[in-house]
């Protein structure tokens, strides 16, 4: 009867620490681009003041994919790191950047319209934000954060596409920057790094051994060592795929979790 009770009792919480637990589909409100971005929210509890991190898809991504593909695990790390992960739909091919030619305003929306609609209404912790992505969106991470080290503590870039110029045509750049390629060079994620020299920002860079874009990522940790700029750089086995992110994904939380702790 004893051990029965006891195994009752550890049911009933680990089922309320379930319960606690929130995966909220939103529509937010773009006041930039006028309309609505779906935006997938993983919460762990009701608490307030956790750390976030904002999650960004690749190309051809979005969010519901990224929890049914790319990085099933979230919901699970949600409640090892007792962290929010924020999931905004990038529509596609935005590269995350505000375009000068169309109505794509993808980096208003997420660091200055979605970072306050989510500080309003789950009461995040200020101090500690992440922004982290895969191949378009870890050149949507690097760039952002970048340019916004107000807001973000640190940075993870898995599989990243650092520098877009020689394979963009294909994958939509000409959309939101024009054809000109002399006019995508201020959009990369590599025109940024300067920026890290007066920030003092966590960068997390991962990239598969046989990943396509291999050779831009060690081109990178190259260029940070130039520039003096304290980050870490892994590689391991993989390709440019989901396995791979999904694994650099855990390794890389684990890390930003440190990080954030490390800050208290």
């Amino acid at each position: 009867m004893k051990n029965w009770l006891l195994g009752f009792s550890a049911l009933i919480i680990f089922s309320t620490k379930t319960i606690a637990q929130q995966i909220d589909t939103l529509e937010v409100f773009s006041k930039s681009m006028q309309k609505q971005v779906k935006t997938i929210v993983i919460t762990p509890s009701e608490e307030e003041n956790l750390p976030t991190v904002y999650v960004l898809h690749g190309y051809s991504g979005y969010p519901e994919r990224t929890l049914k593909k790319d990085i099933p695990s979230l919901i699970e790390l949600s409640l090892r790191y007792n962290m929010n992960f924020i999931l905004p739909d990038g529509n596609y091919d935005s590269w995350y950047i505000d375009s000068p030619i169309k109505n794509s305003k993808y980096e208003t929306f997420i660091t200055t319209e979605l970072v306050e609609f989510i500080d309003n209404r789950y009461h995040t912790q200020h101090s500690k934000k992440a922004i982290m992505g895969w191949s378009m969106g870890g050149h949507g991470a690097l760039y952002l954060g970048a340019r916004h080290p107000e807001i973000f503590l640190a940075i993870g870039s898995i599989s990243g596409a650092i520098n877009m110029i020689p394979y963009g045509q294909n994958y939509g750049v000409p959309k939101i920057l024009g054809a000109n390629k002399n006019n995508w060079k201020t959009y990369t994620a590599s025109s940024q790094l300067e920026n890290f020299k007066s920030s003092s920002q966590k960068i997390i860079i991962s990239c598969g051994y046989d990943d396509v874009l291999i050779e831009q990522n060690r081109k990178l940790h190259k260029k940070l060592i130039e520039l003096n700029i304290p980050h870490f750089y892994i590689e391991s086995p993989g390709k440019h795929d989901a396995a791979y992110w999904s694994e650099a994904a855990k390794n890389q939380l684990f890390l930003i979790d440190n990080i954030f702790k490390s800050n208290e």
